[in-house]
């Protein structure tokens, strides 16, 4: 087995280890899987290979990849974006060596998101003290909600971005937000009397991420897209710490769809309350 740093020539041979690994295991457990179109896989890779590529590797054997890892670090918190080893290639070790290439110095904080449905994998991050501590809820429908009194949209002005990424997330994500930008159809700061309170990022079929400076602000910025969505049906992931937010999407109609995910978190890290994720890849 050979190890090495991934490029932009792999991500096509990790698509189908992706599909293999996670159809594998969604159909063991009796869950419905349909591989994603390519793009959908590739656009969030290639924007982790152009700011991390120091952190993406591939396993190869006989010159055909079998397995992936990536990661990114955003000031000192370093997010693990994915681990996928080929089904036929589990429990050789090869997971836990792309974990220690990946892993990548020391971080005050680490946080990754894995499957619910996957304990050997959960196992080996929490050896590494990545404890599972909030489900990632999928939240599906036709959202039928108010727009919320006194939210009105800003400027999106880049200090105050960072403001809402240190409160929701804990650090800034100034780099992300360019990739957002260019995938969203439409992106929206919101104020309350002339104060950000949240942003919010959407586009067809897809609300997130959304981040608050406090769980009203995230609860109503998400409201305002479910007024914006008219009856287009959503997909909006949210931790389960993140109690408005939950509370919002079920009040507006939509409801649990899928396996949830599992938020796993060093012990220097809280459980978000005022988040709604962008997708597993980068939180």
């Amino acid at each position: 087995m050979d190890f090495r740093p991934a490029s932009e020539a792999d991500l096509e041979a990790e698509y189908e280890v992706f599909n293999m690994a996670e159809g594998e295991v969604c159909r063991r457990h009796s869950f419905p899987w349909e591989d994603p179109p390519f793009e959908a896989f590739a656009a969030p890779h290639r924007h982790l290979l152009a700011r991390d590529a120091e952190r993406a590797f591939v396993a190869e054997e006989d010159d055909r990849v079998v397995a992936f890892s990536a990661a990114f670090v955003r000031g000192a918190n370093w997010f693990l974006s994915a681990l996928f080893v080929q089904p036929d290639f589990q429990g050789r070790g090869v997971g836990s060596r792309l974990l220690d290439l990946s892993w990548d110095g020391e971080y005050d904080r680490r946080i990754t998101i894995t499957d619910s449905i996957q304990p050997v994998s959960n196992g080996l991050y929490a050896q590494r003290g990545l404890i599972p501590t909030t489900p990632i809820l999928h939240l599906e429908g036709t959202p039928r909600a108010d727009h919320p009194p006194g939210l009105e949209p800003g400027s999106l002005e880049p200090r105050a971005l960072a403001a809402l990424d240190r409160a929701a997330y804990g650090f800034e994500r100034a780099a992300d937000h360019i990739y957002w930008a260019e995938s969203a159809a439409r992106r929206t700061l919101w104020e309350r009397r002339g104060e950000p309170v949240a942003y919010s990022y959407a586009r067809p079929g897809r609300i997130g991420p959304i981040a608050g400076r406090d769980p009203r602000g995230a609860a109503d910025a998400l409201r305002a897209e479910f007024a914006r969505s008219g009856d287009e049906e959503v997909l909006v992931q949210v931790p389960g710490s993140a109690f408005e937010l939950v509370e919002a999407a079920l009040a507006a109609g939509l409801r649990f769809t899928d396996a949830p995910g599992l938020l796993l978190l060093s012990r220097a890290v809280e459980a978000p309350r005022a988040l709604a994720i962008s997708n597993y890849w980068l939180l």
